[in-house]
């Protein structure tokens, strides 16, 4: 009797022990599994506040974290620029800074479609032309890469050229017949669909336009001064003779003008020389030379001092540092930025 006691007691005191135990594992293991949830969800909370306040103080951000980040959309939230005011805030911004875009050699991916009316209204002569090569620039750059593009899909054409599939060729086709390729020459065509170096670009359109406050850009979006024949097919010129017919070519905006323009210089007859030589230089390895190419742009204009202005905006202005600018692929990238 006594021994059963005995046994029960020391039984009870182990299922007690035993059950203090398994209280205190578990009690180990909730505290150790919160611990672990808690520090989950702190870390994602931080990590959510970090990224708001990414997008909320990206004005406010250390330059140098700037220029690594995406332009925030909201800096361009509005789709009508309807003065040069707002224009000029807009692209008061570090990455359209024309220093900082000569040094990283990119340009933000923002095409505006015109300059304000009140453009040629702007005081200050260095604050316009810095918003000339502001707004230019992007449109230039942008649309040399897409030459650069098919020079080189028609240099991978060339090389495959008994294995065409019919898209292809028909592709080739019209590429010859909108670049006036008569002898259906894939080496012809390589000459002429190629980029226009951004210097000559800038300041052809910085002469043609005044810097962007001439009638003809503003009223029709022509930079270039090129000539239609016509009547009711552009802007009529006020000093135009009775004797002459021409007209200035007007577009629906910007990108249309530079887009016609870089079009004639790889396509007509009078800029032979000019694709020459470029082709060459590309051929060699050498550095496409804005100022040596102007030389034979001879038939651009018939002012005899021409060539010699071109020359002279592009070495006051440096705009040679342009010449291997490209669009900043992690920028933003907006359609048209319209200006009524």
């Amino acid at each position: 009797m006594i021994k059963n006691i005995i046994t029960r007691f020391l039984f009870q005191n182990k299922s007690e022990e035993l059950n203090l135990l398994f209280k205190i594992y578990y009690l180990i293991i909730f505290l150790f599994t919160f611990t672990i949830l808690t520090s989950l969800i702190f870390s994602h909370s931080i990590y959510l506040k970090h990224n708001v306040s990414d997008r909320q103080d990206f004005i406010n951000m250390p330059v140098e974290e700037k220029y690594k980040k995406k332009i925030n959309q909201n800096d361009f939230s509005i789709n009508k620029i309807l003065t040069s005011e707002i224009l000029i805030e807009r692209l008061d911004h570090q990455l359209f800074d024309i220093e900082y875009i000569k040094k990283s050699k990119k340009v933000p991916d923002v095409i505006i479609a015109k300059f304000p009316d009140d453009f040629k209204n702007i005081y200050s002569s260095k604050l316009r032309k810095n918003l000339f090569i502001k707004v230019a620039l992007p449109i230039i750059v942008k649309e040399n890469e897409k030459l650069v593009s098919q020079n080189i899909e028609i240099e991978k054409l060339k090389n495959k050229f008994n294995f065409l599939k019919r898209s292809e060729a028909l592709w080739l086709r019209k590429k010859m017949e909108e670049y006036e390729v008569n002898d259906q020459s894939i080496g012809e065509l390589l000459m002429r669909i190629d980029a226009i170096p951004v210097s000559i670009a800038l300041s052809q359109a910085a002469v043609e336009s005044g810097w962007g406050t001439s009638r003809f850009a503003s009223e029709g979006n022509a930079l270039f001064g090129q000539y239609v024949w016509g009547e009711g097919k552009g802007i009529v010129p006020e000093e135009r003779s009775e004797s002459e017919i021409h007209e200035i070519k007007s577009f629906k905006n910007l990108k249309s003008s530079v887009s016609s323009y870089m079009k004639n210089l790889n396509s007509n007859f009078h800029y032979n020389e000019f694709r020459l030589n470029r082709f060459v230089m590309r051929k060699n390895g050498i550095k496409i030379d804005g100022i040596e190419l102007v030389e034979y742009l001879y038939n651009y204009s018939t002012d005899k001092d021409y060539l010699e202005k071109i020359k002279l905006i592009i070495k006051s202005n440096d705009l040679d540092d342009f010449d291997d600018v490209r669009i900043d692929k992690f920028s933003i990238q907006l359609d048209q930025i319209d200006i009524i």
